[in-house]
């Protein structure tokens, strides 16, 4: 039987860690994860070295949990409105034709951060229902410190529908995040390691786990 093919589409490196991280530790013996970061998550925070820095702790985090192959481009860091959005969604699809991808995993609309904004809205465009699309799953993941702290009301709240249970995994997505030095903040702080572990009780107690990790399906085609 083949594979399910996952891409898991991140704004910045350490997004697809901080949404995904335990499920695609818990899936990938039986299924394929492609990670897609759209930039360097340098720009306008770090020096032009710092741009390297990153992706080498990507590439080792991304070790941890299993991914099967990681992708970068170069769109501008916290700038991407500058992009017309045809062209990130062009983007998207090169890499969902390129690697046959069935399920997709994407930032969530109401996230505080622009660049994930725009991340979700092009891909919502990439997957769309035509005839012969090939993604036939589309999920909004969740980022501690951007998804909770947009102050909005109304349906761009993050509303979870699926839940994953992490439990066994929880360490490994800490452990994977930990490569992100310069992410890393000290607790109290969404970012923080202990933080981390409350924010995946929270949604675990909310469906009767420990731990999870929390998704929004967005849509799903059964053939």
């Amino acid at each position: 039987m083949k594979r399910l093919t996952n891409l898991i589409i991140a704004a910045h490196p350490d997004d697809e860690i901080l949404g995904c991280g335990g499920m695609i530790k818990k899936l990938s013996k039986e299924e394929d994860f492609f990670v897609l970061i759209l930039s360097s998550g340098a720009e306008t925070r770090y020096e032009k070295a710092m741009e390297n820095t990153l992706k080498n702790n990507a590439v080792e985090a991304n070790r941890i949990i299993g991914t099967k192959k990681i992708f970068f481009e170069n769109l501008p860091n916290q700038q991407m409105d500058i992009i017309p959005i045809l062209e990130i969604t062009k983007l998207i699809e090169k890499y969902i034709n390129k690697l046959q991808i069935t399920r997709v995993f994407t930032h969530h609309i109401g996230d505080l951060n622009k660049d994930h904004q725009l991340i979700a809205e092009a891909t919502f465009t990439a997957t769309r229902p035509i005839v012969g699309q090939l993604v036939k799953e589309l999920y909004s993941y969740n980022v501690p410190s951007s998804t909770e702290w947009n102050c909005i009301e109304g349906e761009k709240n993050f509303i979870p529908n699926t839940f994953i249970d992490i439990k066994d995994e929880l360490k490994y997505k800490i452990k994977a995040m930990k490569c992100y030095k310069s992410e890393c903040r000290k607790y109290p702080h969404p970012r923080s390691p202990k933080a981390l572990k409350a924010h995946s009780n929270y949604w675990g107690l909310v469906t009767g786990l420990e731990y999870a990790e929390p998704f929004k399906l967005i849509r799903k085609v059964s053939l």
